[in-house]
């Protein structure tokens, strides 16, 4: 096992993790031969508070069935001027759908949890900056420009037509906001 304490970056769930050497890698299944082999749905996380510069979460945060703990647990332990990498699916996708998943998300899934959100139906004791956020879709779309316009105006794509052109995933890059 490399030593942890010194790495920066940590990658929530191992199975796409293969090769990267300059991160922790953290997941349930021991096949996946991660560095700390934890499940995600257990709080606290297996890491001291403002551990990592970068956190990575690629397709895993649907798998888990508790979102406000898991974001509370990536806003303890990432620091305060560390970035967090969100890849989920859409609900509209066919991959959102998947057995194992237990959550699904649309654009605006997290906003409860960003500073400064319209949307807040929820009350957390914590806040993420947003760095960046994005609907992706099948490359038959993209080919059309559509990606573009949903971006700009995702509000009329969730209401009117994500299930007539259905979108694939959820990219979300925030900040923790700390004192």
């Amino acid at each position: 096992m490399a030593n942890i304490t010194e790495k920066e970056k940590l990658i929530l769930g191992a199975a796409g993790a293969a090769g990267q050497k300059d991160a922790i890698t953290v997941d349930i299944d021991p096949a996946h031969k991660p560095d700390v082999l934890h499940d995600l749905n257990a709080a606290p996380w297996p890491f001291k508070d403002d551990s990592f510069k970068e956190v990575i979460c690629h397709h895993v945060l649907e798998h888990l069935s508790d979102l406000p703990k898991a974001m509370k647990e990536l806003h303890r332990i990432t620091r305060k001027n560390g970035m967090i990498y969100i890849e989920t699916p859409h609900f509209s996708s066919c991959h959102a759908h998947a057995p194992e998943h237990k959550l699904m998300f649309n654009y605006f899934a997290f906003d409860s949890y960003l500073a400064g959100s319209d949307y807040c139906w929820q009350k957390h004791d914590f806040k993420f900056k947003l760095l960046r956020r994005e609907i992706t879709f099948h490359r038959a779309f993209r080919r059309y420009l559509l990606h573009r316009l949903w971006n700009r105006i995702p509000k009329t794509y969730e209401r009117f037509w994500t299930f007539i052109i259905p979108a694939e995933h959820i990219k979300l890059e925030i900040q923790p906001i700390k004192d």
